[in-house]
């Protein structure tokens, strides 16, 4: 049987609409666990980089929701340092201060060398005291975005842990900032000289040869990776020399009481 131009046309719509309609049925429905499973995502890096669990396990799922509310603290600072509440920080209208106003703070200045007027801080609650600072990082590497968080210590002085990623860089080599040989060499470096932040240098080869005197200041670089490198060096550099040294000096300063 032959079929008409009309008949093959009126089933190809018809398929292509049926399957379409599928399709965002689909993602409309697994929307709210695509939205869990990225904020999960998120909270495991920056609890991995806090050092939680102090076991050293990998929680997932709702664990990662229990130590969450537990063990981390999430505040609003600005340019000054200051811990912004109510509607000090508000920036979307809703006359609260949260991350969805960080995230309308950096939206605004992106594409500029500007920094955000406010930015988050994540803290570790080891009982009624501060045990560790995790501040975000964002920068670019050679292919797109590159990002982390470095947890200091509650002196504010030294790296307790890091996570670093780069979705769009080179596998083997400047993707090679998300594993832990790249991340465990920030451990124990410092972040402040003479009471000022200092930043930690990414070099391109070996940190104990090309940084005499100053290797608590210096990580390996990866080789075959320069972009990548000068996006992590820029981003690290950014965030403690200038994005976060007003609220970190503070930081010191009750340190030393």
């Amino acid at each position: 049987m032959a079929w008409s131009n009309g008949y093959i046309f009126g089933f190809a719509t018809t398929v292509c609409v049926v399957c379409s309609l599928a399709v965002a049925t689909a993602s409309i429905g697994l929307r709210d666990l695509q939205e869990t499973n990225k904020r999960r995502d998120a909270q495991g890096s920056i609890l991995f980089a806090l050092g939680l669990p102090e076991d050293g396990s990998k929680p997932d799922g709702e664990a990662i929701d229990k130590l969450w509310a537990e063990r981390v603290k999430v505040i609003v600072v600005n340019g000054q340092g200051a811990t912004l509440e109510g509607a000090a920080g508000d920036k979307d209208g809703d006359g609260d201060t949260d991350l969805a106003d960080v995230d309308v703070a950096r939206a605004a200045v992106k594409g500029t060398d500007q920094a955000p007027e406010v930015v988050a801080v994540y803290q570790r609650v080891d009982g009624d005291k501060v045990g560790a600072y995790a501040i975000p990082l964002f920068g670019m590497g050679l292919w797109g975005p590159v990002s982390g968080f470095l947890a200091l210590a509650p002196d504010g002085q030294s790296v307790i842990g890091s996570t670093f990623f780069a979705p769009k860089e080179t596998p083997g080599l400047g993707a090679e900032i998300a594993e832990r040989p790249f991340q465990a060499q920030w451990v124990g470096k410092k972040v402040v000289d003479n009471g000022k932040g200092r930043a930690i240098r990414v070099v391109k080869g070996k940190a104990a040869d090309l940084c005499p005197g100053a290797l608590d200041y210096c990580v390996d670089g990866l080789s075959g990776a320069t972009m990548t490198m000068n996006g992590v060096d820029a981003m690290v550099g950014e965030a403690i020399e200038t994005i976060y040294e007003p609220y970190l000096a503070q930081v010191r300063m009750k340190g030393t009481r």
